[in-house]
């Protein structure tokens, strides 16, 4: 018998609404048994009895579960916490929606969208639809920081102005030097001049006296 056989002989007397049920029911069961293997993956991870296992005494956790169970540890840390901070939503609704929230809203936001949810599918005569949940939390998503201005371009013409104006200080500071060179020249010059003038009245004296000593002596 195939699947498709089957499966009709099972549902084709129920109604609509009776197989739905019976599809919810498994839905839960599923969530609920879920539930309990995340629950006995945290206690073998925080009591460390997976290392009982020789082949992964020396292992981390995360093969542990990755080669056992066939989890990724991100979904593994995601589930726990649905399981472990938001129970009964999670049961109701699944854990998937809860990670959603967390990361689409942030933690400080999961009780006020939570409520929204809960809010919005009391009010309605069916259950919730995901596409609905999934509304509530687009209006609940955390901002983005966006850069403001156009940073490159004002980077840049800061670095130019900052150039331009070293430029105009280096021309500035050459100057100056030029101006005190020819400062030192002018003051060589006038030490030359002075050493002249002091030579030559050496020289004058000392012909003065050569000149007077005859007169002094007769």
């Amino acid at each position: 018998m195939d699947l498709l056989t089957r499966l009709r002989k099972k549902y084709d007397d129920k109604t609509l609404v009776e197989v739905e049920t019976d599809i919810f029911h498994l839905k839960k069961t599923m969530i609920s048994a879920q539930k309990g293997m995340v629950e006995g993956i945290y206690y073998l991870q925080s009591t460390e009895r997976f290392k009982e296992d020789k082949t992964y005494a020396n292992s981390s956790f995360e093969l542990y579960i990755k080669d056992k169970f066939s989890m990724l540890p991100k979904t593994y840390n995601d589930l726990r916490i649905a399981f472990h901070n938001f129970r009964e939503v999670a049961l109701e609704y699944g854990p998937g929606i809860v990670t959603s929230i967390r990361r689409t809203c942030g933690a400080e936001k999961m009780g006020e969208v939570l409520r929204e949810i809960k809010a919005t599918d009391d009010k309605a005569k069916k259950p919730i639809t995901r596409e609905k949940m999934q509304k509530i939390i687009e209006k609940h998503k955390k901002a983005r920081l966006i850069p403001a201005g156009p940073t490159p371009k004002k980077d840049f013409q800061d670095w130019r102005a900052k150039y331009e104006a070293g430029q105009k200080r280096i021309l500035l500071l050459e100057s100056e030097l030029e101006e005190a060179h020819k400062q030192v020249d002018r003051l060589k010059a006038t030490v030359l001049r002075l050493n002249s003038y002091q030579s030559a009245i050496q020289d004058a004296a000392m012909k003065f006296q050569d000149e007077s000593a005859p007169a002094m002596a007769s």
